[in-house]
This record gives structure tokens, C-alpha cells and sequence, in this order.
């Protein structure tokens, strides 16, 4: 599935923002100036959104997905971002996305894991097929980015963002095995924290409620109740723009349930 990163173009001289929340309002147009980001998952409806925000502000990023369809429209509407097709569960896949953004962007300032996947269903009618694949996308591919951002990672202060989902502090009925990922995600996120504090790397858990996005398909949800990804992708630049004697351990926010206006 791999294919070496695009040069970017230049970027446009004038680029329009997408419309600013409070939030962003708070941290300013050029808040990601210089910021150099990898956000895996790229393609997916929060992810689109964070690339969205980041080049708004500034940022520079490398783009991974698994969608080449989606991963053309991302280049298309920024021709500046690096984007690369990557299997998210294959290690030489991912290893290969990192070391190209290190050497076209340099050290890596923040590494965002927005991967995941869900397959609703009950536990004695669930193959070990179905087990073994929401495993590999949910944690071995959480695994595997913190594993091969570490090297891309700048000496100082480098910031990786796990995102799972309450689904993992919170059992649901309907998805037993996505709980399962999500909570194993958690603690991952937290033991790896404590692993590399020494080395002035932070990491963050953050563990968001529903989302408006096409992570549902065709399930029967009141979209209008769930968060937008953009509010999603607000509470991620709100970790990502701590300065770096904060570190933002674990984050949970979720709708209110009322539709948004």
C-alpha cells in the first residue's frame, strides 16, 4: 500500500481559513506557525478536520491514511501537506511514513493518533478474524506510530496525542470488542507516558465521546446530537498548543446531548 511522499507545493499566498471557533480565536491564525505535525488517520472525518485546522494555523503536516481516495482530496484542497498512503498495521509501513517526514520536514514537534475502527456485533457470533483486525487497527497501530514517531520525534519536548473513546471507559453493549481496543489503547497511552518522560517526550490520552463522523456508517445514530469533528479537532490543537512545561495527561469531554446549533 506504500508510496513515497509528494513534494509539496508552495503554498497558496492567500489561504482561507475555515471558520474559527472561540477556541481558535483564543490561539490565533498563526497558533501552529512552524509546528511541524504527523496526524495518522488523516482521512477520516476528525482527522480531515485537524489537518483542516493546523494548516490554518500554520502548521506544517504529514498526512497518513488509508484511503488513497480520501488521502487526493486532501491533497488537492492543501498541495502543501506531505500525504502518503500508509497501512496504519504494518510496521515497515509505518516506519517508512516517518523516516520520509523527517527528512522532508525535519524532527517531528507532535505525532496525533487518530486511527480506529469499530465492528458492532455479539461476542459469540464475532469470528477471530473480526477480533484479530480491530485489534491490529485500534492498538497495534497505536503501537506501532509511537514505536517509529520516537526517532522522528525533535531531541526536546516532542508531544505524541492518543486518541481513544469513552467506549473505553464505559462499556457499551453493542461493541464489546471496540470498548476493549479503546480501553487497551488507554493504558497503553498512560505506561508509555511514564516510559519516556525522561526523555522530555509528553503524551497525551485523550478520550473523546461521539463524533459526528463516517466512523458510524450506516448505524442508526442521532448525528445531531453527537459532537462535530471539529470539536474534536479543537480539544487536540488545545493539547497541542500547551507550551511544553505542560503536559495534558488524560482529557475526557463529550456532548452534552443536545444538537448542536
Amino acid at each position: 500500500m506504500a508510496n513515497s511522499f509528494d513534494a509539496p507545493a508552495a503554498a497558496p499566498a492567500h489561504m482561507s481559513a475555515p471558520d474559527s471557533s472561540d477556541l481558535l480565536l483564543e490561539q490565533g491564525a498563526g497558533a501552529m506557525a512552524g509546528r511541524r505535525i504527523a496526524v495518522m488517520g488523516a482521512t477520516g472525518g476528525i482527522g480531515r478536520a485537524l489537518v483542516d485546522r493546523l494548516v490554518a494555523q500554520g502548521g506544517q503536516v504529514a498526512a497518513a491514511g488509508m484511503s488513497h481516495d480520501r488521502l487526493e482530496q486532501v491533497r488537492a484542497t492543501h498541495p502543501q501537506v506531505l500525504a502518503r498512503a500508509t497501512d496504519v498495521t504494518d510496521e515497515g509501513d509505518v516506519e517508512a511514513f516517518f523516516a520520509g517526514a523527517r527528512r522532508s520536514l525535519g524532527p517531528l514537534d507532535a505525532v496525533v493518533n487518530l486511527v480506529g475502527a469499530s465492528v458492532p456485533g455479539d461476542v459469540a457470533t464475532t469470528s477471530v478474524e473480526t477480533f484479530d483486525r480491530l485489534m491490529s487497527v485500534n492498538v497495534r497501530s497505536t503501537f506501532l506510530s509511537c514505536k517509529h514517531a520516537l526517532p522522528s520525534l525533535r531531541d526536546h519536548d516532542g508531544l505524541i496525542v492518543n486518541v481513544g473513546s469513552l467506549a473505553g471507559v464505559r462499556p457499551n453493549p453493542a461493541a464489546p470488542l471496540y470498548c476493549t481496543a479503546k480501553a487497551a489503547v488507554a493504558m497503553f497511552t498512560r505506561a508509555f507516558a511514564t516510559q519516556v518522560q525522561d526523555r522530555r517526550v509528553r503524551v497525551t490520552n485523550l478520550t473523546p465521546g461521539g463524533a459526528d463522523t463516517p466512523f458510524w456508517g450506516d448505524r442508526a445514530v442521532d448525528r445531531a446530537a453527537l459532537m462535530a469533528s471539529d470539536d474534536v479537532a479543537d480539544a487536540i490543537l488545545f493539547v497541542l498548543s500547551r507550551p511544553a512545561h505542560i503536559v495534558v495527561h488524560d482529557m475526557q469531554f463529550e456532548s452534552t446531548g443536545r444538537e448542536r446549533e
